[in-house]
């Protein structure tokens, strides 16, 4: 049975850190499960209006009236029936992308009508400014979006000294005034998102046997 996986590159800069995280991750998938869906996606590409905390959504048929004149109802055919959700952001004053904020705010009906993202298998990555930013608030923001929807919530694999569990890319170095020129690379940002992706690879080769 293929498996779809689906990569949110959540920053507004389409071809930069976030997007490095998600290739690198797609060809960890890639490495490891020849039966998949790659559905990549772009927040920037969905016009989605902000939450206004009406609580139609609370209510059957547990809709969003929002979604009549935006494109919540696009992102919903495109992920909701994934397997896996890897979701990049960058790192805006401490938090989410404003673009995957939205997104994660009127995600809210498909928790209350049923939890239609429970038990997809569900994974952060963090691009970052400079290397001592604050990534762990991107990353908890995504982990809560994972666990309040009921999904699976897990990391990368790899060298347990040397490569973390959460892919993290910086645009700085390691000197101070060091940063990382037009055509380079954060080395180990793109290993442990690579990793991540063979994670999710196997386990849903796991998952679906």
């Amino acid at each position: 049975m293929t498996a779809k996986i689906t990569f949110i590159v959540g920053s507004p800069r389409k071809k930069r850190s976030c997007n490095f995280l998600i290739e690198k991750a797609i060809e960890g998938v890639k490495s490891e499960l020849d039966d998949v869906e790659i559905n990549k996606i772009y927040a920037a590409d969905f016009n989605i209006t902000p939450c206004n905390g009406c609580d139609q959504c609370l209510r059957d048929p547990y809709e969003c009236p929002l979604s009549e004149n935006d494109d919540m109802p696009q992102l919903e055919d495109s992920l909701l029936d994934s397997d896996a959700l890897l979701i990049a952001s960058p790192s805006y004053f401490g938090s989410v992308s404003t673009q995957l904020k939205v997104i994660i705010d009127r995600s809210r009906p498909w928790k209350m009508n049923n939890y239609q993202l429970k038990n997809m298998i569900c994974a952060p990555l963090v691009a970052i400014g400079t290397r001592n930013d604050a990534a762990g608030g991107v990353i908890s923001d995504i982990i809560n979006f994972g666990l309040i929807q009921g999904m699976i919530v897990v990391g990368a694999l790899g060298n347990p000294v040397l490569e973390q569990n959460i892919p993290i890319t910086s645009l700085q170095k390691y000197g101070r005034k060091e940063f990382l020129g037009k055509d380079e690379t954060d080395e180990l940002g793109g290993i442990v998102a690579h990793n991540l992706g063979k994670r999710i690879a196997n386990l849903l080769k796991t998952m679906k046997k």
